[in-house]
């Protein structure tokens, strides 16, 4: 008699999301605090993704897609509250960028956040988090055309918009 090997359960679904957090965690840290500018909005959101793979388990297919779109919604939400509560300049919680120097790195976040959120993401998914315009596509369930539609915009507005500074 033929066995069929056990591919669901507790210990299948903590396996795949521990899987899922080795290949991914990183870049879609990078990715999620490129595009929020907030190292605790960033936290929160991949923290509570991989949490919520872990508990509805089996029910995901994908489990790097569905968290990459899940740490993006989670953290749009954040900035969205934030937003609402119309924090002071003085409050913003800190902001991250790649390993530039300060003042670069200031510029680089103040001209992402100039970008409309659909750029801002397809650039920060496509050059920060290295994912291909498929990739990026399904993460924003959009098309990969779209995507490289908006991210060519995006890097095409912060070229623009980084050049001022340096006139």
């Amino acid at each position: 008699m033929h066995h069929a090997l056990v591919t669901s359960g507790p210990e299948h679904t903590t396996q795949r999301v521990r899987d899922a957090y080795e290949r991914i965690h990183a870049r879609l840290w990078r990715a999620v605090s490129a595009w929020s500018g907030s190292r605790d909005v960033t936290d929160e959101a991949v923290a509570e993704a991989f949490a919520q793979a872990l508990r509805r388990g089996p029910e995901i297919a994908d489990v790097d897609g569905w968290v990459w779109r899940t740490a993006f919604r989670i953290a749009a939400g954040e900035l969205k509250q934030q937003r609402a509560r119309a924090l002071s300049v003085a409050n913003v919680p800190e902001r991250t960028t790649a390993d530039l120097p300060p003042e670069e790195r200031l510029d680089l976040e103040r001209a992402l956040a100039l970008l409309s959120d659909q750029q801002r993401a397809c650039v920060v998914l496509r050059d920060v988090a290295a994912l291909s315009a498929r990739e990026t596509a399904a993460v924003l369930r959009t098309t990969p055309a779209t995507v490289r539609v908006q991210t060519m915009r995006g890097r095409t507005r912060l070229r623009t918009l980084l050049e001022v500074r340096d006139a």
